[in-house]
Order: structure tokens, then sequence, then C-alpha cells
């Protein structure tokens, strides 16, 4: 059974949202493994001054890569997610399936921002440290060492 990771983040009622979403998971996989939550700026121009709430969680799943987006797509959508609307009220993109390297309706798995995002690659290095890039074939501790952040991370607590 794979160990799937998903990024989570949110714009707006961060934490309200974000512990809505990490339920939904409990409530389909069991356990979440869940890393240190991480505010950062807006990274697009459509969120305006909206500060953005950003986590990793992992799960084990049995489903198929496509049947996992599609369960990550319905939590968005139970959540009221509307795309492109710079309001994001839960954003949940699948960052890793197990050692599958692949594409999933457009988006690269291992995901692109891995290692593009610092809001993803810090939160996925404190939660699977010592696990390594299925592409790179680093660990995400060294991903991070070497990256150059463009954005501020603020560890917080949601609590």
């Amino acid at each position: 059974m794979p160990q799937v990771v998903i990024a989570v983040g949110s714009n707006i009622n961060h934490k309200k949202n974000i512990q809505q979403a990490l339920n939904s998971l409990s409530n389909i996989f069991g356990r979440v493994l869940v890393s240190p939550v991480y505010k950062s700026a807006p990274c697009d121009k459509e969120s305006g001054d909206k500060y953005y709430l950003n986590l990793v969680a992992a799960v084990d799943s049995e489903l198929s890569a496509e049947d996992f987006k599609a369960s990550l797509r319905s939590i968005e959508t139970q959540q009221l997610r509307e795309r492109n609307t710079g309001v994001v009220t839960i954003d949940l993109d699948l960052l890793l399936y197990g050692d599958w390297i692949g594409e999933l309706d457009g988006n690269n798995v291992p995901h692109d921002d891995i290692q593009q995002c610092e809001f993803v690659l810090c939160p996925l290095a404190d939660l699977l440290p010592n696990a390594v890039h299925p592409v790179i074939g680093e660990s995400y501790t060294r991903l991070w060492q070497v990256f150059k952040p463009r954005l501020s991370l603020t560890l917080i607590s949601i609590d």
C-alpha cells in the first residue's frame, strides 16, 4: 500500500478549513501524518494580500492515483473550493504517490512544487526528512538545505 503525500493549503478561515480537510482525510484513509504548519505570503497575484497556511500530510491508501486525486477534489468541492478566484478555502495537491513517477491531470507526480515552492518542500522535509525524492534521488532534508527560498515562512501552531 503506497504512502501518499498531499500538500494542504488555505488562505481564508485557515484553521477551520485545514482542520476540516484533515478530518475528511482521516475519515477516508484512517491515520494521517501531519507536518508542522507554516504561514507564508501569497505567491500569486490573485490572492492579493491574503496569507496562506500550508502543511504536508501523508496517508496510506489502496486507491489508484486517479481515484486518490478524485477523492482530494471531492474534499475540495465539499469545502466549496473555487478555482482562479484568489480565495482558497482549501487546496489539496497530490505530491507523492509512493515511488510512482508519472503524470496525472496535467501535473507531474512527484509534483513539481516539491522542487519549486518552499511552502511545500520545508514541511515535506519536516514530515519525511529521510525519504528520498523518487526522481532526484536526494532526501527532502538535503533538497531543503540547498533550496533558495523566495518567500519567508513562519512556523505557527493551529491548535
